[in-house]
This record gives structure tokens, sequence and C-alpha cells, in this order.
């Protein structure tokens, strides 16, 4: 059978140290503090949530981690849902991407943080929707990935502005694929938009996870990043869209920009 499927694309996640001017001013006053060689300095508020994301050294690199780790996941939510649509010729490319475009880079990120990786799981799962076996052997395969990446997620330990910064790191992203794959509220390029929606999936997903939990500010910002992922459902109906009335890429950037001032409530 011939592959039909979209050449693979490498999705680059934009570096939120750049994102902001505020960001920016958060970080400078941060960086001249210690630079003077200030004791205790206790950073809050924005200063604090961006000191805290863009550190790096091994809270970057958990915070890489966990967003290539929903680059990942994005894809097959999207493959796994357009297979249970019965849309498995789709469904193929979103299987494939994440070794293609992803993996290699998060394999060696995994392995310089001591964190299984899951490569056979993923070709196992392709190979289940490339042989067109059925959707319960497909879910299966992914529920095997996906107890591998909760697994990575947890040995991480990003911290909450870690995934916060992941969170948003991924609806930039989808932004960025939704102005590739929609013009003029109609599909242009279909995997394009796909790849958006499967992210924000993920990013949803996060935000649930921090609104259930304990502490008040992780509650918080869950619940104001659900709030803000609302806003966008208009614009992602579904993984399969055609024929329906879409948004535009601004309405993601705009969902992005609320989860952003959401965060600086973390401690």
């Amino acid at each position: 059978m011939v592959d039909s499927s979209p050449s693979p694309r490498r999705i680059a996640p934009r570096k939120l140290a750049t994102l902001t001017a505020g960001a920016a001013l958060g970080l400078a006053v941060a960086g001249a503090a210690q630079a003077a060689g200030t004791q205790g300095f206790d950073a809050t508020g924005p200063e604090k949530f961006w000191l805290a994301v863009n550190q790096g050294g091994e809270s970057g690199m958990a915070v890489e981690i966990l967003t290539d780790l929903g680059l990942v996941e994005g894809h097959l939510r999207a493959g796994v849902a357009l297979y249970q649509a019965g849309l498995a010729d789709q469904a193929v490319g979103h299987m494939k991407h994440p070794q293609d475009e992803i993996y290699a880079d998060l394999a060696a990120h995994l392995e310089d943080a001591g964190i299984a990786g899951f490569a056979e799981e993923l070709t196992a799962l392709a190979a289940t929707v490339e042989e067109r076996a059925d959707a319960g052997d497909v879910e299966a395969a992914f529920a095997a990935v996906m107890t591998k990446v909760e697994e990575a997620r947890g040995a991480a330990q990003a911290g909450a502005a870690g995934e916060a910064q992941a969170m948003l790191a991924l609806v930039r992203t989808a932004a960025d694929e939704y102005g590739e794959g929609v013009a003029d509220g109609a599909v242009k390029e279909l995997h394009e938009y796909q790849d958006a929606w499967g992210f924000v999936q993920v990013a949803r997903a996060m935000a649930e996870h921090m609104a259930a939990e304990s502490a008040a500010g992780e509650k918080a910002f869950g619940a104001n990043a659900l709030s803000a992922l609302d806003e966008i459902a208009p614009a992602l109906p579904g993984v399969s869209p055609e024929g329906r009335s879409l948004g535009d890429a601004g309405m993601l950037l705009v969902a992005a920009a609320k989860i952003e001032l959401a965060a600086y409530g973390l401690k």
C-alpha cells in the first residue's frame, strides 16, 4: 500500500523566554538581583514564575521533556480519534510522525535524565494502525504508550511552573499549526489542523489535572487555563472538521496569553 500521508515536518515549539516583554522584564529583574549577589533573593509574581521556568539546567530539561511528551501525545490522540472515526488513512501519518519528528530528541533527553523511553511501544502502535487492526487493539496499544508517557512525566519532576510552561508551549505550537491549517475560517491543510486539535487536547488534559490538585495555586491556574481553552472550542470542533466554520490562529494566541497570565500566580 502506498503511504499517502504528509511528509514529516519537525515541530519546534517557541522558547517562552522571548514571548512577552513581561517575561523578559521578570527575568531581567531576577537576573540582576542574582548577579549583584543578593542573598536570599525571593522573586514574586511574574519574576518568580519566569525565573522558575527559564532557569535552564535540570528544570529547563524537564520542561523540554514535558513539552515533547505533549507533542507526541497530541499526534497520537489525533491518530486514535481518526481511527475510531473510520479514517485510518489519515490516522497513519499521525502515528508515524512522533518518531519521525520528535522522538529522537526526546529519547536523548530522557536518557540524559535517566528516564525510560518508549520507542517499542510507539512502533507497536504505528504498526497496529498501518495493519488496520481492530479498534480495540489500537486503543490497547495507545494505552501502552500512554502508560510510558505518564511515567516519564512523573519522573521529569518539572513542578507546577514547569507544567504551566509546557502547556503554554503546546497551545502556542497549536496556534502555529492552526495558522498553517486554516484560512478564512476553512481547512486548507487538514493534517496541520489535526495537529493543533491534538495539542490542545493534551493542554486541556494537563489543565484538568492541575485543576484537580489540592494546592490552591495549581487549582486556580488549572481552572483559569480550562476557561481559556473553553473559549477556543468553537475553533476546534473535532478532529475531522470538514464543512464546519472555523476560527483563526489569533483565537489560540489569545488563549495562550490568558494561560500565561494565569501562570503568574503559581508558586
